[in-house]
């Protein structure tokens, strides 16, 4: 299964996976529409994963998720869509798009700390000698 994790161009980016195999898009639109519950996936994909559950359900907003020890099924519940794929492919892809999330998450704090005129680092503070001239640094 091959994909690539891109980044809409919003004020908000939001990460969303191309799949090179046209078939797979059901599972790009699920990880885009249930990604506020991404830590609830993960964590039943987890449970099957590691052998404490035999399948495991989730239900989100648009999308349900039934994963079992080798495959896992995605399911439109608005138009009845349905994806099967390995339990091993969805994982993997999942963790991906949690790391790409957190990505930008982490772009987008340090773009507002540096934006905020007044948040202040203890350890960043430049202590500026009045007998030094900062016009080199």
């Amino acid at each position: 299964m091959n994909y690539e994790i891109k980044i809409t161009e919003h004020k908000h980016p939001v990460p969303y996976v191309v799949f090179e195999d046209e078939s797979y898009n059901l599972l790009g639109e699920f990880l885009l529409a249930e990604r506020s519950f991404r830590r609830e996936i993960l964590s039943v994909t987890n449970d099957v994963d590691l052998g404490m559950s035999g399948s495991e359900c989730f239900t989100g907003n648009t999308f349900s998720l039934e994963i079992n020890k080798d495959t896992c099924k995605i399911t439109h519940d608005g138009d009845g869509r349905e994806l099967e794929v390995s339990t091993n492919e969805f994982k993997a892809v999942l963790l991906d798009y949690i790391y790409a999330l957190r990505e930008i998450k982490v772009k987008e704090k340090m773009a507002a700390l540096k934006n905020d005129p007044n948040h202040h680092h203890d350890h960043d503070h430049h202590h500026h000698d009045p007998h030094h001239d900062d016009t080199d640094s």
